[in-house]
């Protein structure tokens, strides 16, 4: 019975289709059934060294940081864990699950120039799962990159810094940051309403800034217009409503 057996498997016709090499066919079924990878929830907390951390946004403001960098200096080593918890990063995950600063960029640069390695950070969103392109026109969607010089000029996505240290110095935005500080306007949540006030400080205040001196008297000049009748439409106005008479 063997022997037929064996007989009739030789006469076979030679030309009857083959069967697909057996390894092929386990990767193609592995593939069909691959789970997509797990995203990472809103909210969820991480801790995350500041050389992975990519900026959304062109510049900050020089004299912001410094200041930002006496406030954490001031702290003793006991109380900096919490108050760096109370600061988290905000973050979104990116393609090849990059890591985005979409919030708080002042205290990350601050903190990076320090020499603090590690900072803690929350998340935004994950958007790991999104194509170099998608992911690119969500952000731009949702307000979570502001991709603009220090001229106030905006730029191709592409001249985005690749890291917290290439960020470049707007001095109007530490003008604008200094004029909330000192009661000029109040802190309202919209969409980059320090980027509008740094320009409305722009095209009202001439520069350059570059002493301790020159800014003083900028922040003085900034702090009256920011209360007159000129800015009225900024986020967070909070001078008289009406020209006076």
């Amino acid at each position: 019975m063997l022997r037929n057996q064996h007989t009739m498997a030789k006469q076979e016709p030679k030309n009857k289709p083959k069967n697909k090499p057996k390894k092929a066919a386990e990767a193609k079924k592995k593939t069909a059934t691959k789970k997509p990878a797990r995203l990472l929830r809103e909210g969820a907390a991480l801790m995350i060294p500041v050389d992975h951390l990519r900026p959304t946004q062109i510049t900050v403001g020089g004299y912001h940081v410094a200041q930002k960098i006496h406030v954490t200096r001031r702290l003793s080593h006991a109380d900096l864990p919490r108050f760096l918890d109370k600061h988290r990063i905000h973050v979104v995950l990116g393609p090849e699950q990059s890591l985005y600063v979409v919030d708080h960029h002042h205290w990350v640069r601050a903190w990076h120039e320090m020499g603090i390695v590690m900072v803690p950070a929350i998340v935004r969103a994950d958007l790991s799962h999104l194509s170099e392109r998608k992911f690119w026109q969500q952000m731009v969607a949702t307000h979570m990159v502001h991709p603009y010089d220090e001229h106030g000029r905006r730029r191709p996505l592409k001249e985005l810094p690749p890291d917290i240290h290439a960020m470049r110095d707007d001095p109007y935005r530490s003008l604008e940051a200094f004029v909330q500080l000192s009661g000029g306007y109040r802190k309202v949540k919209a969409a980059y309403p320090d980027f509008r006030w740094a320009d409305f400080f722009r095209k009202h205040i001439e520069g350059p800034f570059d002493t301790h001196h020159t800014f003083a008297a900028a922040l003085a000049e900034a702090v009256k217009l920011a209360l007159s009748t000129r800015a009225r439409g900024l986020p967070g106005y909070i001078g008289p409503c009406k020209p006076a008479r």
